[in-house]
């Protein structure tokens, strides 16, 4: 191949690894909302329980699940940035 051609495949994998990197970042930004609003109406059963065991219960089990789904929402980033590290992108 000549030069001019690999060139212009380099740009277009670049393009299409920018396109998927902002795709990246808006189901991030998605997954965040998603799990911030799960937090919050975690928070609320818990006062409309209103010391009730089992209502307690269900609100903590919805907090903790909210929490991992944040926690992995902010880490796969991360985790992405590592594997093209490891790949040499």
């Amino acid at each position: 191949m000549e030069l001019a051609a690999l060139l212009a495949q380099a740009q277009g994998m670049e393009r299409i690894v920018q396109i998927l990197d902002g795709l990246r970042n808006a189901l991030v930004a998605v997954l965040v909302t998603l799990s911030i609003l799960a937090l919050t109406y975690a928070g609320v059963r818990y006062v409309i329980a209103g010391g009730d065991p089992a209502g307690v219960e269900k609100a903590k089990g919805a907090a903790k699940s909210a929490l991992i789904g944040l926690s992995l929402a902010l880490l796969a980033p991360v985790v992405i940035g590592i594997v093209k590290r490891i790949l040499g992108e």
